[in-house]
């Protein structure tokens, strides 16, 4: 089975996981190659499994190569179990436009992009083969996996998430959002698969990058110049965070005339932005 950025071979009771260096974005694969990128999600997440196995077993067996991983076979859940932080990403862009319940849940007014949340929020989604995720409500999440295993499913995505965001703290780096998958067993014990708190399944950026430029933002948005953050980063380009995630190659295309509503296929990165793209992958690397 190929997916967007790993091939999939199904052998007896294990599934052999080869993560190449392909890149997606807004669902599309991209022509470029990102040197070194699965090796590192590899890393990672042969590292995370090691530092969250008291909360959660996961489906590792082994890292068998640098980009090969082989994993006990489960029963997939099919939901994407996303924990955010902070008000970022796509949940930013529908909130400045007005949305202010997401996956039924009701968020404050008067916040802005990048601002941190009192308490980590569960926003869960489908996990689409083709096309986009859609958002769940935690009722639709019940009635596809029943009350029991939904419960128990999101209890363990907000203790990963808060393992995953204090490690990160201790590195210097912020665990902005991110998602998990789980599987069960043949007894129906829940397992984490995939991947865990890695640059492909979360969004990152350093401490001092947020300590820096957030308390910015907030002053000049204090001053009602603008209308949301969006406006502002247009004024003032120099706050926008730099991001350790594939955020970098979505601004990337979308600078480069990109437009995912429209466009059949993405268009070619200019060899700098494939460099720029893998030490960015290295550098968040070498910090965890």
């Amino acid at each position: 089975k190929s997916g967007k950025v790993r091939d999939i071979y199904f052998a007896g009771k294990n599934v052999v996981m080869v993560t190449n260096d392909r890149v997606s974005a807004f669902d599309y694969i991209l022509p470029n190659l990102i040197p070194f990128k699965g090796q590192v999600l590899c890393g990672i997440s042969e590292w995370a499994f090691g530092q969250t196995k008291d909360i959660v077993p996961n489906a590792l067996i082994e890292n068998v190569d640098s980009s090969v991983v082989v994993q006990k076979k489960m029963k997939n859940l099919n939901v994407e179990f996303i924990v955010r932080g902070y008000l970022w990403g796509s949940m930013a862009a529908a909130y400045e436009k007005g949305d202010r319940t997401f996956c039924g849940l009701p968020v404050a007014d008067g916040l802005n992009r990048f601002q941190k949340f009192p308490a980590p929020i569960f926003t869960p989604t489908t996990k689409a083969e083709v096309g986009h995720d859609e958002n769940m409500t935690m009722q639709e999440v019940e009635k596809l996996l029943g009350k029991k295993m939904a419960d128990q499913a999101k209890d363990i995505a907000m203790k990963l998430y808060a393992r995953g965001a204090e490690l990160m703290k201790k590195r210097g780096l912020i665990l902005i959002d991110t998602k998990y998958e789980f599987g069960t067993d043949e007894h129906g014990k829940i397992h984490v698969i995939d991947e865990v708190n890695t640059p492909d399944s979360s969004r990152m950026c350093t401490v001092e990058e947020w300590e820096t430029k957030y308390p910015k933002i907030e002053a000049e948005m204090k001053t009602g110049k603008y209308k949301d953050v969006s406006a502002l980063l247009k004024a003032k380009p120099e706050l926008k965070l730099k991001e350790f995630s594939k955020q970098y190659v979505r601004d990337a295309l979308l600078e480069m005339g990109f437009d995912p509503t429209k466009d059949k296929s993405a268009p070619k990165l200019s060899d700098d932005q494939v460099v720029e793209c893998a030490y960015r992958y290295i550098h968040i690397y070498e910090m965890i």
